[in-house]
């Protein structure tokens, strides 16, 4: 084989960690936006029979005030997430001012085979758990004496796919960092609810409190985007800015503002995978469009996360390999091949061969097979 043919590609999935992360998702639970969604558009949901909020004072330096869960039975929001965004790496931060005592629950998410994600109070410690897609714990940590009555804290849970490392951050400062044999590379559920301010099963147990600026990150916070995390809570880095009418109503004696003509957001659209019949980056970075790639190829995934190829040929395509190949589809760019052999289960092998300027014809193949005939604008390659 030619020394020029020796080139080596190496593929890894790895956070960014000289970028500034923003959040994926962020609901700044405000009086100028209420339940509105400002990075992507995906509002969160009010209890269907009551849209009248509570405003108590800022979190100093936003300009907008906090919504105030009273801990009553229709006191909470909900937050869908629909299976597009793929929860390995995942993070969550929050601004909130305990009324009272610290207890309860401050956040639940819930997938339709139980709980994934819980953080609650009891007794002064606060409880972080995580559970996989079958009820199994993937993690868990107590931290005691974080929050304290009656003023602002700021939080910041992260997990780690690879590792099952989890942080707690306190006011910007990483109080605990634990990594206690909590399996590796567990993928969450991507699709179900997150409540703040309640457990959806246990409804009694709720947290009674002012919340702000409710973030998700889908890649780790390093410490400095920890520390600048709270600026995306400004409305000068919202991607969305949200039009909404309040009426100002008095409910049970209690004054609110009432979202007006509130219209329950559609989530059924989000529910439905992507064709896929031209591969792009979406249909592998979304575990519900990944699942339907899997189910329709009929592959199983390798579960890999780094692998290192070798171009055998240039302008080179296998031959007399029809019995080696286990996929042949279509892809919007040439990248996206040497990821889909990552992947794949069994896939040893790939050739790339571009069609269009942004369609490629990309081959998998269980093994690797030194024959080759001549393609133009195709490039042979094989996992070391």
């Amino acid at each position: 084989m030619d020394n020029m043919f020796q080139h080596i590609l190496f593929i890894t999935l790895v956070s960014c960690a000289w970028c500034n992360i923003a959040p994926t998702l962020e609901w700044p639970l405000g009086n100028t936006t209420a339940h509105k969604e400002v990075m992507t558009g995906r509002d969160a949901h009010l209890p269907l029979s009551n849209q009248c909020l509570i405003f108590s004072p800022e979190y100093p330096g936003l300009h907008y005030e906090a919504i105030t869960l009273t801990g009553d039975e229709e006191s909470y929001v909900d937050f869908y997430l629909d299976g597009k965004v793929e929860l390995t790496d995942l993070a969550f931060s929050l601004l909130v001012y305990p009324l009272g005592e610290p207890k309860g629950t401050l956040l639940n998410y819930l997938c339709n085979t139980g709980n994934v994600i819980r953080a609650s109070v009891l007794e002064g410690l606060l409880i972080i758990s995580f559970w996989d897609e079958y009820g199994v714990s993937v993690g868990a940590t107590a931290v005691s004496e974080v929050l304290i009555s009656d003023r602002w804290h700021h939080l910041l849970v992260s997990r780690e796919y690879n590792t099952g490392r989890i942080k707690v951050f306190h006011n910007g400062e990483l109080i605990d960092d634990i990594d206690d044999d909590f399996p590796n590379k567990i993928r969450l559920p991507s699709k179900g609810s997150i409540r703040l301010g309640s457990a959806q099963k246990d409804t009694d147990d709720k947290f009674k409190g002012r919340f702000s600026c409710f973030q998700l990150y889908t890649s780790l916070p390093t410490n400095e985007d920890v520390r600048s995390s709270l600026k995306y809570c400004n409305p000068d880095q919202w991607k969305i800015h949200p039009q909404i009418l309040l009426e100002q109503k008095t409910v049970g004696g209690v004054e609110k503002l009432c979202v007006a003509d509130y219209v329950v957001p559609r989530e059924d659209e989000d529910l439905e995978p992507k064709s896929c019949d031209v591969l792009n980056m979406a249909c592998l970075t979304s575990e519900l469009n990944w699942d339907s790639v899997l189910l329709k190829n009929k592959w199983s995934s390798s579960l890999r996360d780094s692998a290192y190829f070798h171009l055998i040929g240039r302008d080179k395509l296998p031959s007399g390999a029809d019995g080696l190949v286990i996929g042949d589809i279509l892809v919007t760019e040439k990248k996206l091949c040497s990821r889909l052999c990552l992947r794949v289960n069994g896939c040893q092998a790939f050739s790339s061969t571009k069609l269009t300027s942004n369609t490629s014809r990309c081959i998998m193949y269980q093994d690797v097979t030194r024959h080759v005939q001549p393609k133009l604008d195709t490039f042979y390659y094989s996992l070391s």
